[in-house]
């Protein structure tokens, strides 16, 4: 497996202090990261910054592990869920370019009028699309596991068998199980084989209008890995003696100096690998 940084992880720096797609990977750099997710929402204008992208990574040996786009398949308007489409067909040719296979998407949410019933056939439309194209370029979308209608483990099974693509996997995101009443362990259980891209963070919970909330009304706000209730050296363990060989992308969102933040998650996570890989090794 190979560790990795989201640039999500710095989404503050971005959107409060002005930062690029450049700076985040000169962070990167500078602190040995060779590693890196990416995000479409982070471009402010692609045409121009791709190429630079492209040259930093390069020069550096800096490996995009995942390129994220954002999209929504739960519309009732056909329009709509042709745009969510378009968001991910956009991405694979930008995928291509950051030399990455690994494209992560999401379904789409609970609507007021729209349940998992009623959107599971948009969503499942919109991914097969998607898959397709996907699989035209020899590339693989990851579904994240993320609200109501794809935020359990049987629910992102169901939306994979439905598809039913090579090219459409799971990317498992360690904390987002908890906001639908789910352990993480129960959820990798069901997804294990299916896992093309993981994303490592952690949460505790937390009293007042902070953070996120779950299903069952707590609130949970992301901190440090190794700091909240996710058991993250049980789930590095299990995708180890699996033979998982994707990325473990950190997507820090915590409260503190985001550089702060991600560093000490990357301290706990290569930790955690390099015992999980020692107890391997002795067949522990």
């Amino acid at each position: 497996m190979k560790l990795c940084v989201s640039m999500w992880s710095m989404h503050r720096k971005f959107y409060d202090h002005g930062w690029s797609v450049l700076d985040f990977l000169r962070f990167c750099a500078n602190h040995g990261i060779d590693c890196v997710e990416l995000l479409d929402v982070f471009w402010r204008d692609i045409k121009q910054e791709l190429p630079a992208v492209k040259q930093f990574l390069a020069e550096h040996s800096i490996q995009v592990g995942a390129y994220a786009v954002t999209n929504d398949f739960v519309h009732e308007d056909a329009k709509d869920r042709e745009q969510a489409l378009g968001a991910v067909l956009a991405g694979l040719p930008v995928a291509q370019e950051l030399d990455t296979r690994v494209i992560r998407v999401f379904a789409g949410d609970a609507k007021p009028d729209i349940d998992f019933t009623a959107g599971f056939q948009y969503i499942v439309d919109g991914l097969r699309a998607a898959a397709e194209a996907a699989k035209e370029r020899g590339l693989t979308l990851a579904l994240e596991n993320h609200g109501r209608l794809a935020g359990r483990g049987e629910q992102v099974e169901q939306i994979l068998d439905a598809v039913g693509s090579r090219s459409l996997g799971a990317a498992f995101d360690t904390g987002n199980f908890i906001l639908v009443g789910q352990s993480s362990l129960a959820a990798l259980d069901t997804l294990l084989p299916r896992v093309v891209h993981v994303h490592a963070k952690d949460f505790r919970p937390v009293v007042g209008d902070e953070g996120y909330p779950a299903i069952d009304g707590t609130r949970y706000q992301s901190v440090v890995c190794g700091e909240g209730l996710i058991p993250l050296s049980d789930i590095v363990s299990r995708l180890q003696q699996s033979g998982y060989a994707g990325s473990v992308s950190i997507e820090y969102e915590g409260g503190r100096d985001e550089e702060a933040g991600v560093i000490a998650s990357l301290n706990a996570l290569r930790r955690w690998i390099q015992t999980s890989s020692v107890q391997e090794s002795r067949g522990v």
